[in-house]
């Protein structure tokens, strides 16, 4: 099973393999309630943030992650939300980044580096 920190980092290389932009991992753990990480990240069309969840479902199943939650994935959206527990992944185009401003809100979090050139297990 895999660790909450090895889902998040997964999570943001899956984006990243389908060229997501500004991918930030947020280590939430002590100040929500809900999720211990967040990854953020754009895609610049509803087919790019299509393919970036398609990329993260697949790849986080794969490595034995599971299937998470969906929440945005019907007709066109702006915002797709993947709710994996203890991990949450959102898929945002760059509007709704700008609006919701999701590292504002969890401003708190610590941000955690990540290296997008190791492949992720199963991607």
């Amino acid at each position: 099973m895999l660790e909450t920190a090895e889902k998040a980092i997964m999570a943001a290389r899956l984006a990243d393999d389908k060229k997501a932009e500004e991918v930030v991992l947020l280590d939430v753990d002590g100040i929500c309630m809900f999720t211990d990480s967040l990854v953020v990240c754009t895609g610049s069309s509803s087919l790019q943030l299509r393919a970036i969840v398609s990329n993260i479902r697949e790849g986080m199943a794969d490595a034995g992650a599971g299937k998470p939650l969906v929440d945005g994935m019907a007709g066109t959206t702006s915002w797709v939300v993947m709710d994996y527990g203890d991990v949450m992944i959102h898929v945002m185009d760059r509007e709704a980044r700008e609006y919701y401003r999701l590292e504002s809100l969890w401003g708190d979090g610590r941000v955690v580096e990540w290296s997008p050139e190791e492949v992720a297990a199963g991607a």
